[in-house]
């Protein structure tokens, strides 16, 4: 038991000192959020036309009004040529061009002229000013009175807010926020598995091609040394954990501080310009409603026994295999499930009770991924207990399954392993 102990602690505190992993786990939750954030923030920006400008040159008179009242920095031109449109675009540095021909259709004929393709939210702003314009025309047609008032109180949002009977986790959250954690729950889970399993891996690999391994299990059995190197970077991945879970109650508690800040005195700060209040509330508001007694060990669970599945199966590859093209096939393989989780929780963000998100939340060699991203939208205790049942079943099965391939092909040299070789290790 010493030496298991040596073996995990060097394992351990090799990793855990270097400058590398220092960085990472600082850098890490930072990159994570803005990966997660910076395509919301785009789609923010390219709400503001203001710095956009565009022409409309309109012969059939039924969208000047439109267009001044849209938001779009739009200038209207009288009577311009067709000829000139290149000089607005090019001398003027207009964007693009609304071309409208005078028409007697139900359809109208329109064109945009830019010098560059048009971002479609751009597009779609036109687009939806055009068709506003057309629809206040033909209500106007049949005598309505009052059509802005009609359609503005018509366009109301609907807010619908998703109750469960009988969930494992509370349900107020928004849905798109659900939708976010769900991901982030999902992909991180598959970061940590993936690159830790790789760790062990690459070790093996290494301490095989340089001979160490012959010099080492001289005074340890390789069972021990194999356990010892699984569980030392498992360590790794729970600081990595813990460091990232105090750093996230740390930056939510600095926001909550920063939100009760009387918006008034705000007006003319640096802050109020480049923050918004109300958004930043919905999201604590939102991130205060999650169920942290229940998600936090669940995720470190499904971490610890989904990488150590896969770890073993990794190091049980690594020192069958001697050469490195061969590992890559055999290691593409073997995260094939992995892979495949991640595309199915494309479908759980959106549909998490499915029949195909369910199975591949109770699948051993999935349910990590699954499962950790279903939690986010509660997840009945049953089944949660069914798939950590499995996992552990499998994980254990697995784990005596790769000690003994392990212990066999570790020393193996001269001749390549064939299924014969793993088959007649595992009857030992």
């Amino acid at each position: 038991m010493n030496e298991l102990f040596h073996v995990i602690q060097r394992e351990y505190l090799t990793r855990v000192r270097t400058k590398f992993f220092i960085i990472i786990t600082l850098l890490t939750p930072i990159l994570l959020l803005t990966i997660f954030l910076l395509p919301t923030y785009l789609a923010t920006k390219h709400e503001n036309y203001e710095n956009i400008r565009i022409g409309l040159i309109d012969y059939s008179n039924n969208y000047k009004a439109a267009f001044n009242e849209s938001g779009l920095n739009a200038k209207v031109f009288d009577n311009e040529r067709m000829d000139n449109i290149n000089n607005l675009i090019i001398r003027d540095g207009y964007e693009g061009i609304v071309y409208v021909e005078k028409s007697d259709s139900i359809t109208t004929a329109i064109k945009y002229y830019s010098a560059k393709q048009p971002s479609i939210f751009l597009v779609n702003k036109i687009k939806s000013t055009l068709q506003r314009a057309n629809l206040n025309r033909r209500l106007l047609a049949y005598g309505i009175q009052n059509i802005d008032s009609i359609i503005n109180s018509s366009n109301k949002s609907i807010l619908i807010e998703n109750v469960r009977v009988g969930s494992a986790t509370s349900n107020s959250i928004d849905n798109s926020f659900k939708r976010a954690l769900c991901l982030a729950m999902g992909t991180t889970i598959y970061m940590f598995i993936f690159l830790f399993a790789s760790q062990v891996m690459r070790g093996v690999t290494e301490e095989k091609a340089n001979k160490i391994v012959e010099l080492i299990i001289t005074s340890i059995s390789p069972v021990k040394f194999m356990a010892g190197k699984i569980i030392g970077i498992a360590l790794l991945g729970l600081t990595q954990i813990i460091v990232w879970i105090v750093m996230i109650y740390t930056i939510s508690i600095a926001l909550s501080g920063f939100t009760d800040i009387s918006s008034s005195n705000l007006q003319s700060s640096f802050f109020s310009q480049k923050f918004n209040l109300e958004n930043i509330n919905t999201i604590l508001v939102n991130f205060n409603s999650i169920d942290f007694n229940l998600i936090i060990p669940t995720f470190i669970f499904f971490f610890i026994f989904g990488y150590l599945l896969y770890s073993s199966i990794f190091a049980a590859i690594s020192a069958s295999v001697s050469n490195s093209d061969e590992l890559q096939q055999i290691t593409l393989l073997v995260t094939a499930p992995l892979i495949l989780a991640i595309i199915v929780l494309a479908n759980t963000t959106t549909n998490p009770d499915s029949t195909l998100s369910f199975w591949f939340s109770i699948i051993p060699f999935t349910s990590p991924v699954i499962m950790s991203g279903r939690m986010m939208y509660g997840v009945p205790i049953h089944e949660i207990l069914l798939s950590a049942f499995l996992l552990i079943v499998t994980t254990v099965g697995i784990i005596w399954l790769s000690g003994k391939i392990y212990k066999s092909a570790i020393l193996y040299t001269g001749k390549k392993i064939g299924f014969s070789d793993l088959i007649k290790w595992l009857k030992i």
